[in-house]
């Protein structure tokens, strides 16, 4: 019976893990800077775009394996501040995620890339440049 119930708790973590697997998108992501569509960084020598830049930086999203989407923005100090906080869902092919909200339109957002450590994705609906995040948990 003690070998029965061990069984059980193995295979229940392994299926844990499988299903956090299967979602890449659950983490801590940290803003890293903005890019442009053919890959070329932001030219932080615009004013205009340097200022954005110099906003998002702190800025992390958490995704759960709960679908829970949590915004903070860290502050120079390094304490983190609360932003926003909602339910999320990846779509299946895992290229767009949507952002539920209760008031207004649900937020569909591109995925240009999603890797175990970096995560494009547009968030400005912009047809220029998207945001680079690395994972940090």
């Amino acid at each position: 019976m003690k070998y029965l119930i061990c069984f059980v708790l193995i295979v229940s973590a392994c299926k844990a893990k499988e299903k956090e697997k299967s979602n890449p998108l659950v983490g801590k992501w940290e803003y890293q800077k903005m890019e442009r569509y053919n890959g070329e960084p932001m030219h932080l020598e615009d004013s205009v775009i340097n200022n954005l830049h110099e906003h998002q930086k702190g800025l992390m999203f958490t995704f759960t394996n709960k679908n829970v989407f949590k915004v903070t923005q860290r502050k120079p100090n390094n304490t983190e501040e609360f932003v926003a906080e909602q339910p999320y869902e990846l779509a299946a092919d895992k290229t767009s995620v949507t952002l539920k909200n209760s008031n207004k339109e649900d937020d569909h957002f591109t995925i240009i890339q999603l890797t175990d450590s970096i995560l494009k994705i547009n968030v400005f609906y912009s047809e220029v440049a998207y945001m680079v995040f690395e994972k940090k948990e």
